[in-house]
């Protein structure tokens, strides 16, 4: 059993390529279609870009739906942006419809263009495919009759290249989006029930960076252990969640820690800094506490080296989040929700209680009743308001 479905093109059309979508870049984006190119490469492996000529827009004009209005138009189709994603086996519970993960990076792509575009003229930059179906019919508009036939093998190279290599018993991650990866619980004909990582191919730097950071910080109480590795696949433990780690859930999959809890983080970021790293994904949903193993931190892709020079403890990374130079020099870093000013959503107050000078300061009397109150003020607060304020976010 493997994470895809796809096949070459057969009798049954589109029911082959149910990982398939196109993105219509529309004219007035058209100088930066390498940015919408990039947006959707971040969830989707690109199997090709067209540029339309009249007659090929006008096709694409009669299959898409009319845009919305908008102050500044959007002009015509102007390029086609095919792309696949890598669908789990039909029936296979616990894994978000490819129409979903189609919608997120469609809405990644369209943010991504318009960072560039001040908000007053700002356009309806790119459209996607509603379906699969309506994927084939955007590639047959641009009437090449040979395309679809030079897209099998792309697309059956993507399916053996993301195959899990074991047995699949179930998929895992929840809602997560999984852009750069997908996760399963396999049967390993020597470990037993294991959790296999698959990368895409599109996402080679999260790979390494993880494989990375497994083999060079394995000592370390919270990182998992790493069973096996391929060229694009890491194996872990199965490692069971009792819940431990939570005080209290919260909207959004984020839930407040209890204090030992988040002193243990901060102690892996500590042992992260002193070797020359930090973290940005330390997210509550990213924690389990197994009965016999501890507390387990599953994702490691975005353990970074410090560039040169270092900062000094206090002003960490992992605690305060990346300068905006950083950030702005270097492609697909996270974006999560409370975040801002404290580098993961951990060390947040709605988290953990603690604002920072209590967060690195020795405890002191009164600490426990303080913290208790805190996290007990932004649970009211977050589950009055139901979501989270876009305030509370990240940078960006």
């Amino acid at each position: 059993m493997t994470l895809e479905e796809i096949r070459p093109v057969t009798a049954d059309g589109a029911g082959s390529w149910r990982g398939l979508s196109v993105f219509v870049v529309r004219s007035a984006a058209a100088p930066l279609l390498d940015e919408a190119v990039a947006g959707v490469a971040r969830g989707l492996e690109i199997l090709d870009v067209i540029v339309l000529d009249d007659l090929q827009a006008a096709r694409v004009r009669g299959i898409v739906p009319a845009p919305p209005a908008r102050p500044v138009p959007c002009g015509a189709p102007y390029a086609l942006v095919i792309a696949c994603d890598v669908v789990a086996p039909v029936g296979m519970s616990g894994v978000r419809a490819p129409a979903d993960r189609v919608l997120a990076v469609l809405d990644y792509t369209e943010k991504r263009v318009l960072r560039r575009v001040p908000p007053r003229d700002r356009y309806l930059p790119v459209q996607a495919s509603s379906s699969p179906e309506q994927a084939l019919d955007l590639i047959d508009a641009v009437g090449d009759p040979g395309l679809r036939e030079r897209l099998v093998a792309p697309v059956a190279a993507l399916a053996r290249r993301c195959s899990m290599p074991f047995p699949v018993v179930r998929m895992l991650g929840g809602t997560s989006p999984g852009f750069r990866a997908r996760v399963a619980l396999v049967h390993h004909p020597v470990h037993g029930p294991s959790v296999c990582k698959v990368f895409r191919p599109g996402a080679r730097e999260a790979f390494d960076r993880e494989l990375d950071a497994r083999l060079a910080l394995g000592d370390l109480p919270e990182v998992p252990e790493l069973l096996e590795r391929g060229d694009n696949w890491l194996l872990t433990p199965f490692y069971g969640d009792t819940g431990r780690h939570v005080l209290r859930r919260l909207p959004g999959e984020l839930a407040q820690l209890r204090p030992e809890v988040v002193r243990a983080l901060l102690r892996f970021c500590r042992d992260l800094h002193d070797r020359g790293r930090f973290v940005l994904d330390l997210s509550p949903h990213n924690l389990v506490y197994d009965d016999r193993a501890g507390l387990k931190v599953l994702d490691l892709e975005f353990v970074l080296p410090y560039p040169d020079p270092a900062p000094d403890w206090e002003h960490c990374w992992s605690l305060n989040g990346v300068p905006d130079s950083y950030r702005a020099s270097v492609e697909g870093l996270p974006d999560l929700v409370l975040t801002r000013g404290v580098g993961n959503s951990v060390f947040h107050p709605a988290i953990s209680g603690m604002n920072r000078a209590r967060l690195l300061g020795a405890p002191r009397r009164g600490e426990t009743a303080r913290r208790a109150a805190t996290q007990l003020a932004w649970a009211g607060a977050l589950g009055t308001v139901g979501r989270l304020h876009p305030a509370l976010r990240g940078t960006r």
